[in-house]
């Protein structure tokens, strides 16, 4: 989510537009909640998450217990809204959206909150905010396909997600169909050792460049696999310059590098990913963005063609 708001802080300008993570300004106990443990959750058991996302009571009780009992410290927040002298808040996912809302509640701040969802579907988490709060509701699908509901009072208004013109720029640039871009997301969730042992085996002409993020164990293993086809990498500033040489990108459906790849113009293969959200994105990339479902025949069959055209 963190790339939408540089993207948009991009097309806006830097003048008098400020991006800010909403972690700065949450404590320590906030963000165990909200980060921490998804993380854990989404690493070891993301089964688990079907539960989280489907079922009410977990946004209902955050939603009842900050409202009531107001536990979490929320002053550092309200008071750069308040004194920040902005003209507005936009806030990219229904996380930040939550907490940027319930700090201009408590604090009567009368700035305009405008919320922009970052994956192409409904999100449990959307419906409970505190809608009284937000003004504009900002959706990449029709208000059809929102499963909650907006409040007549918010605006609705549907929008296409950027990506950072880097990328965009890639698309004249067509990359090497024998090399490959191999990423799961910042936390490195998926099966990248795997996928690069399925690859290996289709063609020896291959280069692969394996993005583990900050999974520091899966980098390791990749690492002693040991073969001149792959080229490790954890947490880089930017897949551009990885994208720029690879014809190719294999991915779960994260929302960052299905902007980016998309952007860049590359054709996409994709694994499954985290229930729910990500499912949503997945089928909006098969539908609209040109992109397939990975297996070796399907990856086999594009190298070949792509190849002898290049050829």
């Amino acid at each position: 989510m963190y790339s939408i708001g540089e993207a948009l802080l991009e097309r806006t300008g830097s003048d008098g537009v400020e991006h800010r993570a909403i972690e700065d300004f949450l404590p320590p106990a906030a963000m165990r909640e909200d980060v921490e443990r998804y993380r854990a959750i989404s690493s070891k058991f993301p089964w688990l998450l079907n539960i989280a996302y489907r079922v009410p009571l977990i946004y209902q009780r955050k939603l009842w217990r900050e409202r009531r009992l107001q536990r979490t410290d929320l002053s550092p927040l309200s008071k750069h809204i308040a004194e920040g002298g902005f003209r507005s808040v936009l806030t990219v996912s229904h996380r930040p959206t939550f907490w940027a809302a319930l700090a201009k509640e408590r604090a009567g701040i009368d700035v305009p909150l405008v919320g922009l969802s970052g994956e192409y579907g409904s999100s449990l988490g959307w419906r409970y905010v505190p809608w009284s709060a937000i003004q504009r509701f900002l959706s990449p699908v029709p208000r059809k396909e929102i499963r909650f509901p907006v409040p007549t009072t918010t605006a609705f208004e549907e929008v296409t997600l950027p990506v950072r013109r880097e990328y965009e720029e890639l698309a004249k640039i067509p990359g090497d169909p024998n090399q490959v871009l191999v990423v799961c997301g910042l936390w490195g969730q998926g099966p990248i050792d795997r996928l690069l042992a399925e690859l290996r085996g289709l063609s020896a002409d291959l280069t692969l460049h394996a993005v583990c993020g900050e999974n520091a164990g899966l980098l390791r293993t990749v690492e002693d696999m040991g073969d001149g086809q792959i080229q490790t990498h954890g947490v880089v500033p930017s897949l551009a310059p990885l994208m720029k040489r690879c014809g190719s990108v294999l991915t779960k459906p994260g929302i960052a590098t299905l902007l980016e790849a998309h952007g860049a113009r590359r054709p996409i293969f994709l694994i499954r990913g985290m229930p729910v959200a990500e499912d949503n994105n997945l089928r909006y990339a098969l539908e609209h963005m040109d992109a397939r479902m990975y297996s070796q025949d399907a990856f086999r069959t594009w190298h070949w063609a792509a190849a002898e055209a290049q050829d």
